[in-house]
């Protein structure tokens, strides 16, 4: 089967939302404040992390935000774009988190994660401008150890033209009373709209995701608006909605203000199946609560 996975790495995030008589977030999103320098036009660095894993469930945080998890019961290596997680410039925080397989106790004794950071130039055509001094890996498992767990943290600096003010200055989630609830219960509402394919209010609800995407990633207009068709085309095109699984659970990231819903083995708790095609498309989604505010925003 074919999976289509949308993480919060914007160019393959799908960020939707709904109201109803009962909702857990907000109808009308508040506005972010995002300001782009003077040479935002002709200075546009594009930072991927490029890395290699092996048999192991992985998860990678960029300022603590969640830009890429998979459970990897073989090898891959790829790029990774991780803009998404730089909201100014200045020193940036890489956090890997390598556990065992979804089903397993323990490592792998083939578990391995190892990257290293690329700079591209998004303003001439994507072309290589660097690498960031340093390659980067987690420890290999010790066999003589019965191990659960391996992390690897390290930090380098980051120039991007923009600065976005968003979820950092939201509340810290662990603090809000019924978070489990009001996460299974904006999932529901979710659901809901994902159904119906009410495609007017999921253009109204992601606005933000869309502006922060579209800043970070240096769309111009007609790459947006294809990045909304893609949106809309896969939402008509065949897919079902599958059940949300009783046994997900809230997931707390970026420094306590933001926060997910997913399965145990790490997917997305949203998951679209299109049985004529063998494909399978995995939404995620990432919530905060303003400052001020009570209900959930999708960012």
């Amino acid at each position: 089967m074919k999976i289509k996975t949308l993480l919060l790495v914007p160019s393959f995030l799908i960020c939707l939302g709904c109201h109803s008589q009962s909702t857990s977030l907000n109808p009308t999103p508040t506005p972010l404040k995002i300001e782009k320098k003077a040479d935002y036009a002709k200075v546009q660095p594009y930072y991927q992390l490029d890395f290699s894993a092996a048999f192991c469930l992985f998860e990678v945080r960029v300022n603590d935000v969640l830009v890429f998890t998979m459970n990897l019961d073989g090898q891959t290596s790829t790029m990774i774009p991780i803009n998404s997680a730089i909201l100014e410039s200045g020193k940036q925080q890489i956090a890997i988190k390598v556990l065992p397989l979804a089903g397993q106790k323990l490592l792998h004794p083939s578990a391995q994660f190892k990257y290293n950071i690329k700079v591209f130039d998004a303003a001439n055509d994507l072309n290589f401008k660097e690498q960031v001094p340093g390659e980067y890996a987690v420890a290999k498992v010790d066999p003589a150890k019965k191990q659960t767990v391996l992390t690897q943290t390290a930090s380098f600096n980051a120039a991007v033209p923009y600065t976005v003010t968003a979820y950092q200055h939201g509340t810290d989630l662990a603090s809000v009373k019924g978070l489990k609830d009001k996460m299974h219960d904006a999932y529901q509402q979710l659901s809901g709209l994902i159904k119906k394919a009410d495609v007017e209010q999921i253009k109204k609800l992601i606005a933000n995701r869309e502006n922060f995407a579209a800043v970070t990633m240096y769309l111009n207009k007609e790459e947006a608006d294809d990045r909304m068709s893609g949106i809309v085309s896969n939402l008509k095109s065949g897919f079902k909605l599958q059940p949300i699984p009783a046994d997900a659970v809230v997931k707390i990231f970026g420094n306590g203000k933001l926060a997910t819903l997913i399965r145990p083995n790490g997917e997305p708790a949203l998951i679209l199946k299109n049985e004529k095609d063998h494909e399978e498309l995995q939404l995620e989604f990432s919530f905060f609560i303003p400052a001020g505010k009570a209900d959930l925003e999708i960012i």
